[in-house]
């Protein structure tokens, strides 16, 4: 416990640190924009940069502007459209890449929670129409290792194959695309009643749902001198029932993200609320509550690279509910634009 309490406390030290940081871009903004108007007035070359303490000249050198890719998005212009592997998953923040008729995301993810090990390879093929309309496919493949419980005796089970597809369908809003909304449909591609150890697994080690599902999402983007901000909130639906009795409740979520510019690199950090407003079924029985909390709290870390074809990603985060903490994952990314 005082691990964990240790490790959420440095999450949110991390994430204050890194909100504080527009503040002080400002102020040095501010002083800059005066120590010019000064100058001039003593008669001074307003380009001649006067000195400056070590810490300050460090920070103020952070805030110089970087030369753009041919091919980055940033912002608005079509960086906050980026591809989040589910409500919770990871999300790119920074530039995208573009420039051909075909883009290629992939997401690895080593995600661990109560015991359980899941590793997924999302795949995202995605192209954009006249400026306004995008269209993508996701494909998963799964791996999934956890405990089940056969005749009183714990035994480990291991799952492998695809999970749901699901294709999107994205509309830009505003002069500079600044908004977009998407509406995400899930096809039942992956198994939901798959035996192993003499037994059906239960529903968090299955790889697909079995039934239709459906996601709405807005997202904005703000840009600024120094980076970007995204804000945003999902909405879906996938409670039916499938032919084994499991079934997930409606959910919702709601998150931010602040990046910097920083030449190639964009470090960002963001905050994920996540609700939904019944336990999720499994066997026709709601599933318990220290199992399945109706809140979690998503709090992430990441970092992203880009030259004019290729961009990487390196993204981290942990959720945590009023049971405490409840799952980590680490999720590799690799973005580029084809033909």
């Amino acid at each position: 416990m005082i691990a964990l309490r240790a490790v959420l406390c440095l999450a949110l030290l991390a994430l204050c640190a890194v909100a504080l940081y527009p503040v002080a871009d400002h102020w040095l903004a501010a002083r800059e924009a005066h120590e010019l108007i000064s100058r001039a007035r003593r008669g001074a070359s307003p380009n001649a940069r006067p000195g400056r303490a070590p810490a300050l000249a460090l920070l103020t050198d952070l805030r110089q502007p970087s030369a753009l890719h041919c091919w980055g998005n940033i912002g608005g212009c079509g960086a906050g459209g980026g591809s989040s592997s589910g409500a919770t998953g990871a999300k790119w923040v920074g530039r995208g890449v573009s420039g051909g008729y075909v883009d290629v995301q992939l997401l690895v993810t080593q995600a661990y929670s109560h015991d359980n090990y899941f590793t997924t390879f999302n795949t995202r093929l995605g192209t954009g129409v006249l400026n306004k309309w995008s269209f993508g496919l996701n494909v998963p493949i799964l791996y999934k290792v956890g405990q089940v419980d056969v005749l009183g005796q714990s035994r480990t089970a291991h799952i492998a194959g695809f999970g749901d597809l699901s294709a999107e369908v994205t509309r830009k809003l505003g002069i500079t695309n600044s908004s977009q909304l998407t509406l995400i449909a899930s096809a039942p591609a992956g198994a939901h009643d798959a035996v192993r150890e003499g037994i059906v697994l239960p529903q968090h080690l299955q790889l697909g749902s079995g039934v239709l599902g459906v996601t709405g999402q807005f997202e904005h983007t703000v840009d600024r001198d120094w980076g970007l901000m995204i804000f945003g909130g999902t909405a879906g639906y996938n409670g039916w029932e499938n032919s084994i009795g499991d079934g997930r409740s409606p959910s919702a979520t709601a998150y931010g993200h602040v990046g910097y510019i920083r030449g190639p690199l964009v470090p960002a950090a963001g905050l994920t609320l996540f609700g939904k407003f019944l336990h999720d079924r499994e066997r026709g029985e709601d599933r318990p509550d220290d199992m399945d909390p109706l809140f979690m709290i998503v709090p992430s870390l990441s970092l992203e690279w880009s030259i004019d074809w290729l961009a990487l990603l390196l993204y981290t985060s942990s959720s945590f509910s009023y049971n405490g903490f409840e799952s980590v994952a680490v999720t590799l990314g690799f973005s580029t634009s084809l033909f």
